[in-house]
């Protein structure tokens, strides 16, 4: 046992400490407050003595703000966003129109309300530490309480212009100035004591039921499956009544009627602006608030008896309860009068406030759905030809005999690929936007079970057993090894980046993978991709083959011998300048043969006068003669003389092969014995089993090409059902997808965007100088409201991107017409963004995403030291683009850099686009500030421990 003195020497030690840790630490500790919205406010910010500042709130574009989501226009501005949730779900889209939109719940108060719109904590931030007055009243405690006051940055987060916004709708350019003169809290215009009013104060006593207020009312009433009805009511004149009664014209009516004082604490005035007028206290539901002005309950009678919907949907139990019809006496009762005006019109403001009942239909005149077929595989007896269809949703089913489209079987989100078990009975079908597998009876056309898998999934295929069936997770670097009978997974192994598609060794051993991007490599060296290689019978990774200076590895098949297989790859010349394109140089295009002893050679499919961009897929004959690969950027087929290819490589030195042959531009005309046209993009093919026909999926012309065998020529095409319009979002999709913009068809726009995304490489462009200004290649995907573009941000607009720059710069061949640009940025402006894999929509935060966030928003150091806007990551990365579309110098000037000032880039779904910075010298986030932030100039970072900097990572994940 201590004796005393020792005993009291560390008690002190420990008030010591904890003296030391209340100075230091735990004042920076950020505190988590939470939305209490604005009713809260209202409490003291609302009557004459705050000039109504509810009220005009209430009558702002900012309270319609949620409910201006259920228009026809936000849907049109999503869509050509890319957005491909609802806009009423939408984070992107809440982020602007709703307080507290990525908050969870446990961050917003019982009374808060996201159906509100823009409340005052959007300017404010959260009130729950500084709504008390006694904290109110001092404005020094107030700010360090939380309060925070707006600027023209809060505002601009926003407001900036919106290239998604101005095609839509018919609007001003916003004034900054002018917009915070109009939400100015104002100084009392009628100075009025708060008592002062009417004297009438009719009371009608309690009522038959309880009022329960448009709120309760929201809760079955709000979605798409009732045609939105709360929002319809929010933007009319019916929710603002009880507002309008603040106005300086609401002040001068009532005085008119013989009211004085304020027209909000009077019966004659709150009879017709405010459902409840009249009733005590005891009427009223927690959640009532008249306020909301004229309700539901105005028309249809006080709901507290028939609002739960089992009495709602029995209509004779509902009217027993108390639901009324409006009646044309009811609204004249309001609706006529001295203020009213003549003419009121019963049957058409009935028609005004309709009521749907159910989600309203879209009017002709959308955007097409097309097909878009991606993959295809013939079912094991050759009867049947299936092809998965990114557009549609769908596995389009062809009989082989007549050539005709004989079903369409619905699936998941862009299907990507579909294969067969071996009886063939069944069908298998990835879904790459949904992360699932469908599971179809063949003979009954129906989805029989949609399995979870990892993702983004592109290829699949089942073992010659039936044991395993292989998934490839493209945006998970990963494989899904599932049982192949309950598809249940057994185990997850880990590939390179994006794999994409597999071929199974004739002898069933032996799996093989290619992956689109390249291996991490250190800045300045060329690409290095890989094939990974399995065990097919064990599920087990036997080796990793590297296919040097390669990259979109993605279309990859086996010889029928097992000798060798073949892949489809680019070789991106990107660390020279992009002069080079005029020798061909730049982007060639070809395969890799993969020997079965674990050698590479690589030849190109490119002649000098033309080359053949956006390889795509490869399939072999039975006898294995011949080898097919698709280019969907020329719309061709090559046809591969596979003994005059062995024999080309075989009588070549190993020096040759290794360093000659992958980049000579004339090698192809030794091996390839013809050409075939196909329709636009064509990307997967297959070949019969009896060799004599070949199918190939053309994905922007929703059909199928045949191609004989025998003579090498496409003799049908196979029309899939697509709509015949071509709409200017699908001819900007052609564009995209065609080499035709480039000098001798080198490369299309996808080439280096491969599914609007990227190719995970650094080039030097060179009008900033040759050898200069190295810049990483960005994603595509969700950029429409986040211009300037370029890592310099030189550029205003995607026209301006994409116009004649892009011609000078890397086409070196006409640019596109001023028409042919247009189509071309609507189409890039919809390339969709995936779901966030790392948080559902609406999904709550783990603990360490939660942890996170409070880094990415603190506003003080780890030693209490406040920090300065641009020390702060929330500063600079705002949502919901998360980016304040600025330039930034964050220390991360390189060389090579003639600047170190750089665009802000957006952080959605920043997980699936490393490599990061702009160089792309950071393989990953977390070396983003461990490696390359030594001074604190690209946030304050070096005061956060591992686990701290983890939880940022793991945050920033979830944007």
């Amino acid at each position: 046992m201590r004796n005393e003195p020792t005993r009291l020497l560390i008690l002190g030690s420990l008030i010591l400490a904890l003296t030391s840790l209340t100075a230091g630490h735990l004042v920076a500790q950020p505190k988590e407050p939470v939305y209490v919205g604005v009713r809260a406010c209202s409490e003291c910010h609302e009557g004459p003595e705050t000039a109504h500042q509810f009220s005009v709130w209430r009558l702002s574009a900012h309270a319609k703000a949620f409910a201006t989501l259920a228009m026809p226009v936000s849907e049109e501005i999503a869509r050509i966003s890319g957005i491909p949730e609802p806009p009423h779900r939408a984070r992107v889209c809440l982020g602007c129109h709703a307080t507290g939109a990525d908050a969870e719940e446990w961050e917003r108060d019982e009374g808060f309300l996201i159906e509100d719109g823009i409340q005052c904590e959007t300017c404010h931030g959260p009130g729950s530490e500084y709504m008390a007055e006694e904290v109110m009243r001092d404005r020094e405690l107030a700010m360090k309480s939380g309060l925070r006051f707006p600027t023209v940055t809060t505002c601009m987060t926003c407001h900036n212009p919106k290239g998604s916004h101005e095609a839509v709708l018919p609007s001003k350019p916003y004034v900054v100035e002018e917009a915070l003169e109009q939400i100015a809290h104002a100084r009392p215009a009628h100075p009025v004591a708060p008592s002062a009013g009417s004297s009438e104060k009719a009371v009608k006593g309690s009522s038959d039921h309880r009022f329960t207020g448009v709120m309760v009312c929201a809760e079955c009433h709000a979605g798409p499956e009732m045609g939105f009805q709360f929002s319809k009511w929010r933007m009319g004149s019916h929710a603002r009544a009880y507002a309008v009664l603040a106005t300086e014209e609401g002040y001068e009516l009532a005085r008119k009627s013989g009211v004085e004082g304020d027209p909000q604490q009077s019966f004659e005035c709150l009879r017709c602006h405010a459902t409840g007028a009249g009733f005590d206290a005891a009427s009223f539901e927690a959640r009532f608030d008249p306020r909301d002005g004229v309700q539901c309950e105005s028309c249809h009678g006080a709901g507290g008896d028939y609002w739960p919907q089992a009495v709602m949907l029995d209509r004779v139990a509902a009217r027993e309860a108390g639901l009324q019809e409006p009646s044309q006496e009811l609204c004249l009762s309001c609706h006529q009068g001295s203020h009213v005006g003549p003419g009121f019109d019963f049957e058409m403001a009935l028609q005004e406030i309709a009521h749907p009942t159910s989600p309203e239909v879209a009017e002709a005149g959308g955007e097409p759905l097309y097909k878009t077929p991606i993959n295809l595989a013939l079912t094991p007896d050759g009867r049947e030809l299936w092809i998965a269809c990114e557009g549609s949703a769908s596995a389009v089913v062809v009989d082989t005999e007549s050539r005709l489209k004989v079903a369409e079987v619905a699936v998941g989100g862009q299907p990507h690929d579909v294969t067969f078990s071996s009886d063939g009975k069944t069908a298998l079908v990835t879904n790459r936007m949904d992360d699932t597998l469908s599971v179809i009876d063949v003979e009954s056309r129906e989805v029989r079970a949609t399995v979870p898998v990892g993702d983004e999934p592109h290829g699949l295929l089942l073992d010659q057993s039936g044991d395993f069936l292989y998934v490839l997770n493209s945006g998970q670097d990963s494989i899904s090894v599932l049982d192949g009978t309950t598809f249940e997974e057994v185990r997850r192994l880990s590939a390179s980046r994006i794999p994409w598609s597999l071929s199974l060794s004739p002898d069933g051993e032996t799996l093989l993978v290619s992956n689109a991007l390249s291996r991490f490599t250190p800045p300045r060296t060329p690409p290095m991709s890989e094939v990974t290689v399995l065990d097919a019978t064990r599920g087990e990774v036997l080796d990793r083959v590297v296919l040097p200076e390669s990259n979109l590895l993605q279309g990859i098949a086996w010889h029928p011998s097992g000798d060798y297989a073949l892949v489809t790859l680019n070789r991106t010349k990107n660390l020279v300048p992009m002069t080079r394109l005029l020798q061909g140089w730049t982007i060639t295009n070809g395969i890799g043969i993969v020997w079965r002893d674990g050698r590479v050679d690589q030849v190109l499919l490119d002649r000098p006068d033309l080359a053949f961009p956006d390889v795509a897929d490869v399939a072999m004959t039975p006898d294995g003669r011949y080898a097919l690969i698709t280019s969907s950027g020329s719309d061709r087929v090559a046809v591969v003389d596979l003994d005059r290819l062995v024999a080309m490589l075989e009588e070549a030195s190993p020096e040759t092969r290794e360093t000659a042959i992958p980049n000579h531009l004339g090698k192809s005309a030794e091996f390839v014995t013809a050409f075939v046209d196909t329709q636009t993009s064509p990307r997967g093919l297959t070949v019969a089993a009896d060799g004599e026909t070949a199918y190939v999926a053309n994905a922007l012309d929703d059909s199928v090409t045949v191609i004989d065998m025998e003579t090498f020529e496409a003799v049908e095409r196979i029309d899939l059902g697509g709509p015949e319009e071509i709409s200017p979002t699908r001819r900007g999709e052609i564009l995209f997808h065609s080499a035709d913009i480039a000098f001798r068809r080198q490369f299309s726009c996808h080439t280096c965007h491969p599914d609007g995304h990227v190719d995970g490489i650094t080039y030097d462009i060179e009008p900033d100088g040759i050898g200069l200004d190295p810049v990483d290649n960005r994603s595509l995907r969700g950029i429409y409201d986040t211009a300037p573009f370029k890592w310099s941000g030189l550029n205003p607009n995607l026209q301006r991107q994409c116009g004649p720059r892009l011609s000078v710069f890397f086409t070196r061949l006409a640019p596109f017409t001023p028409d042919e640009l247009a189509d071309l940025e609507l189409y890039i402006t919809t390339i969709p963004r995936p779901p966030n894999r790392h948080r559902a929509l609406g999904a709550p935060l783990t603990e360490a995403q939660r942890a996170g966030k409070l880094v990415f928003e603190r506003t003080h150091a780890k030693d209490g030291r406040l920090l300065q806007d641009s020390e702060r990551c929330v500063s600079c990365h705002p949502g919901p683009l998360y980016t304040d579309r600025q330039k930034h110098d964050v220390g991360t000037q390189g060389e090579l850099d003639r600047s170190g000032l750089l665009d802000t880039p957006h952080l959605t779904n920043i997980y699936d686009s490393a490599p990061y910075l702009h160089d792309g010298r950071s393989p990953s986030l977390e070396e983003i500030w461990t490696r390359f932030n030594t001074y604190d100039q690209h946030g304050v970072t070096n005061d956060l421990t591992k686990d701290q900097l983890n939880h940022l990572i793991e945050y920033l994940k979830t944007l």
